[in-house]
């Protein structure tokens, strides 16, 4: 069973780019190392980037799961389009978050959902939708 207060938002992404660059550096390397066969590197290159995505992503839902918080209300804001969202941390803090209309349409976010923090400063959803 699935913990709460862990998320796997970026883990799946991160994995399918190293996949990606893994496949391209495994031709590089099978041109270079293996003239006749190139396709040996592809061997190589793939799972090499798919481990190496693999880790950045789970760093990223590492920090991710520390600063996970839940949406209490959401309201519009005055004189504009975005909205305001009032999110409450593990502490029960009440935080608000300035969100644009296009970022709302993007994350889908409703009032219960658990959100995070991301490094400039934006939420970002974490239920899948």
């Amino acid at each position: 069973m699935k913990n709460k207060n862990t998320t796997e938002k970026y883990m799946t992404l991160y994995m399918s780019f190293g996949m990606c660059f893994g496949v391209s550096g495994g031709i590089i390397f099978g041109t270079i190392f293996f003239p006749d066969n190139m396709s040996l590197g592809i061997c190589f290159g793939l799972p090499l980037g798919m481990c190496i995505g693999l880790l950045i992503g789970q760093a990223k839902d590492k920090r991710l799961s520390e600063n996970i918080m839940i949406i209490r209300k959401i309201e519009a804001a005055k004189d504009s389009s975005d909205l305001v969202i009032y999110v409450s941390d593990k502490n029960e803090i009440e935080k608000q978050y300035r969100v644009t209309e296009k970022k709302i349409k993007e994350e889908k976010f409703v009032q219960g959902d658990r959100v995070a923090e991301e490094i400039d400063g934006s939420l970002v959803s974490l239920e899948s939708k």
